[in-house]
């Protein structure tokens, strides 16, 4: 064989074979280039869940002081004693009352009209009027935006209470088994909320509730709707239910469908609306008289 063409396939042999040693080693360090980007997406992917786990268990811990701190206000303000009375309300119709108009607050509001109020919230046996009773009426007396005394009762329904109501408000038969009926604390209530403006989150149920159960005074009464002034000054929320409402201003309330707690978190929101349609400071809102 010519040397010559011995040395060319030789040659071409050792070429094919460095090409194929080259394309193992590139094949080899691609792989293992894809396997450690691999190993650092789920390296950051773990940094990263273990951070959100992080951040929750601090906002859990976080929200939990909170939580007990709005407790230990509520439970902290002074109760109003209730006194029975055996004079009869009847029960109204709700195509008796009035479509009312709930009052709206402006910039030229005066703040002092508005410094003394009744926050209100009701839980019932049902979400519609007709044939249902409310369980629990709850309120916060505030006086130069201050919470200076509780009403709270619980009242036996004529009816036993729907295990769907229970499963919201956590109210049960047992509990309200030795309670009074609502219209022996009518005249107690009145007496409670003086001729205060009230207060109260999504007005037409409460309001419409206690009129139908017998409370003539809220035909007569000015009413403010956190629900509504909520949507006309924090436009665009995802949600404008109570709790949460309440958290995009900083109030973080516990025992949710619990009217005591409820009544106080409406008024708590109330304020923080005044403050903000005023464009003042929350702890501004104190009026010298």
């Amino acid at each position: 064989m010519d040397p010559f063409i011995l040395i060319v396939a030789v040659l071409t042999v050792i070429i094919l074979i460095a090409f194929t040693i080259i394309y193992i080693l590139y094949c080899y360090l691609e792989r293992a280039k894809k396997r450690k980007k691999a190993e650092r997406q789920k390296q950051i992917a773990e940094e990263k869940a273990q951070q959100e786990e992080e951040r929750r268990k601090r906002y859990k811990e976080f929200l939990a002081n909170k939580q007990a701190e709005f407790k230990a206000t509520v439970d902290s303000i002074p109760l109003f004693e209730i006194t029975l009375s055996d004079e009869k309300h009847t029960r109204n119709q709700e195509i008796d009352i009035v479509d009312k108009e709930y009052k709206n607050i402006t910039k030229t509001t005066p703040v002092k009209k508005v410094k003394d109020f009744v926050a209100v919230d009701v839980e019932t046996t049902g979400l519609k009027t007709g044939g249902n009773d409310i369980i629990q009426l709850s309120a916060i007396k505030y006086k130069n935006f201050q919470a200076v005394e509780a009403f709270d009762a619980y009242l036996k329904p004529r009816k036993s209470i729907p295990q769907e109501a229970t499963d919201i408000n956590g109210i049960t038969d047992e509990m309200v088994a030795d309670a009074p009926r609502f219209y022996q604390i009518i005249n107690c209530f009145n007496t409670f909320i003086e001729e205060l403006p009230l207060v109260t989150h999504n007005a037409p149920f409460d309001i419409k509730h206690l009129y139908v159960n017998g409370l003539d005074s809220v035909q007569d009464k000015t009413v403010y709707d956190t629900l509504e002034l909520s949507r006309k000054t924090y436009k665009d929320e995802y949600s404008y239910k109570l709790a949460d409402i309440c958290e995009i201003n900083n109030i973080y309330m516990c025992n949710a469908h619990d009217a005591l707690y409820d009544s106080f978190a409406a008024g708590e929101l109330f304020k923080c609306i005044v403050a903000d349609i005023k464009e003042i400071d929350i702890d501004d809102l104190f009026v010298n008289e």
